[in-house]
């Protein structure tokens, strides 16, 4: 493997770990401890991690590591090994990329829409209809982020 070759892999595989930590992270102690919290809180803190996540380097994982792993395919299409590894890691990618687009973006949409404040009526119910279903679909992303691991 040349150097340019394991340049790529380290970063891709840096990047898709990134992927990872990020939607894991979510999904074990964020957003259950927003479930654990008042409803207003939990509504305005995930209203400002969107805004966040929006103006942050996570996009340079999400949009570069399947540039990375482009390159590292074609690079090192000749070993069939890696080939399968990296083009399972891919197909994670496409599959995060699904479920945030079809799933994910809808709900923080929606939630970015709303207009919330402390003593409005029906936090709790907003809070439920917005992070049950993100939740779940969530966990699929965590599931993509790894999909090269579920090889035989």
């Amino acid at each position: 493997m040349t150097k340019f070759q394991t340049l790529t892999l380290y970063l891709a595989i840096l990047g898709a770990g990134a992927l990872f930590g990020f939607y894991f992270t979510m999904s074990v102690p964020i957003m259950p401890g927003f479930d654990l919290t008042d409803p207003y809180a939990a509504l305005q803190a995930n209203q400002d991690i969107g805004r966040a996540t929006q103006q942050s380097a996570f996009f340079v994982a999400l949009l570069g590591t399947p540039v990375l792993l482009i390159v590292a395919l074609v690079s090192g299409w000749r070993d069939r090994t890696s080939r399968s590894w990296i083009a399972a890691a891919l197909a994670g990618w496409i599959g995060i990329m699904a479920v945030t687009f079809l799933f994910n973006v809808p709900l923080n949409q929606l939630l970015d829409g709303m207009t919330i404040s402390p003593t409005a009526k029906g936090l709790d119910q907003a809070w439920q209809t917005y992070s049950v279903p993100w939740q779940f679909w969530n966990w699929f992303r965590v599931g993509f982020a790894e999909l090269h691991f579920w090889l035989p």
